[in-house]
């Protein structure tokens, strides 16, 4: 996938003067994805996974573990040698990690990642305020305790963000966000003041569609759609491995989305039967309340729970809200035609009442009794939301890794 350049780097020089530069970059960008993508490898091998000639293989690899990129293991004798032992080359996962933030509703969640995806630990901050300084503040604060107590001596190479609703990924603003009365807020600009480290914003669900390439559900597909229901609701596509933004990063959107077979539910938009508005953790919880199922202080959590437990109410809504999200992935599948509808959020705390959601997906895709085998479930385990949020930076890394690191500028001279 294609990394956007970073804020305040020089303007690109021209195609001539650039491509040996742009072309040993490249060749570094795939050595170090393929190591990535396949574990650890011998030289002999990477040149075989990437079409790479070994010269140029072991020139790179010798100037990467000179720069720390990578390291050598102890070497192994292949099946068939009985000479010098092959040295397999692996991602130093215990010098290196990224931290990921996310800038949730009501909380947010601040984590350490290592380069292979391996979530290092946690920490979860509850919101007392949606004014967008404080909350740039409490998560600078919860970096640097997190850095403090779980970064072992590792470098953190930068840091990911990601919030719901409409980000706009260049500029690095979030356009809107609802639930969190946000309107342009220039996120990116603030957090880049608090932390003194490289960032890359991205939207939730976008950045959920990138881990899910690199380490989820996905991994083996060319195309797909995550489609996340939570606080907010969106989607994300990804198509021939890279996501589509669209102009302002306005891809995805499913806020107001109409969903066939609603009950007349009033949206904030003054419209009915919007996908926010019958489908979201804090819709759901309103028409509990309304229907006297629920109390104030209760949560989705709380709700599941109870379903659990037999409260038929409570389950008839759950069920309900998961016909709803058949219905809009039916509507995702037949516009796009991926080969993954990934489900992420809320309804994967009710496994039970799946089935109904993939009952309407049939019934409203074209595909017919062919349309649920594509709807799968996320595969970020119970870390999704640190492990997505890491995601746009880990992307960016692996695709430029040597605009990340110290002193590595000379690794792509004569390369």
């Amino acid at each position: 996938m294609t990394a956007r350049p970073a804020t305040g780097e020089p303007a690109p020089r021209t195609a001539t003067a650039a491509q040996p530069r742009d072309v040993g970059r490249r060749n570094v960008a795939s050595i170090m994805r393929t190591v990535l993508a396949h574990g650890p490898q011998p030289r002999t091998r990477i040149a075989e996974l990437t079409g790479l000639s070994a010269g140029t293989v072991t020139r790179l690899t010798a100037r990467l573990t000179s720069a720390g990129m990578l390291d050598e293991l102890p070497g192994v004798l292949g099946p068939a040698e009985s000479g010098r032992p092959r040295v397999p080359l692996d991602l130093p996962t215990a010098r290196n990690a990224v931290v990921g933030v996310h800038i949730g509703l009501l909380r947010t969640t601040v984590g350490l990642v290592d380069p292979r995806g391996s979530v290092l630990g946690q920490a979860v901050h509850q919101h007392h305020s949606h004014e967008p300084a404080q909350l740039v503040a409490q998560a600078a604060l919860g970096v640097e305790q997190l850095i403090g107590e779980l970064g072992g001596g590792r470098r953190v190479l930068g840091v990911g963000v990601g919030v719901g609703g409409w980000v706009d990924t260049d500029h690095g603003t979030v356009v809107e966000h609802q639930p969190l009365g946000w309107r342009d807020v220039p996120l990116g600009t603030l957090l880049t003041a608090a932390l003194d480290l490289p960032l890359r914003l991205e939207g939730t669900v976008r950045a959920m569609a990138l881990a899910e390439s690199w380490y989820g559900a996905a991994t083996r597909v060319d195309s797909a759609i995550e489609l996340f229901i939570g606080n907010v609701v969106g989607s994300a596509l990804v198509l021939d491995r890279q996501i589509h933004r669209g102009p302002r990063s306005a891809a995805g959107t499913l806020t107001h989305l109409p969903v066939a077979g609603a009950r007349g539910v009033r949206c904030d938009c003054g419209r009915t039967d919007c996908l926010q508005a019958v489908a979201t953790d804090s819709a759901v919880l309103g028409l509990a309340r309304a229907a006297g199922a629920a109390t104030e202080g209760e949560e989705i959590e709380d709700l599941v729970r109870r379903a659990g437990e037999g409260d038929h109410a409570v389950a008839t809504l759950l069920r309900r809200r998961a016909r709803y999200v058949g219905r809009a992935a039916a509507t995702l599948l037949d516009l796009v035609n991926p080969e993954l509808v990934v489900l992420a959020g809320g309804p994967l705390l009710t496994p039970e009442f799946l089935p109904d959601a993939r009952r309407e997906l049939a019934r409203h895709s074209q595909l017919g009794e062919q349309a649920p085998q594509r709807l799968v479930h996320s595969g970020l385990g119970p870390h999704s939301l640190v492990l997505a949020t890491a995601a746009p930076f880990l992307d960016a890394y692996f695709s430029d890794p040597l605009s990340f690191e110290r002193g590595a500028e000379h690794l792509v001279i004569g390369a």
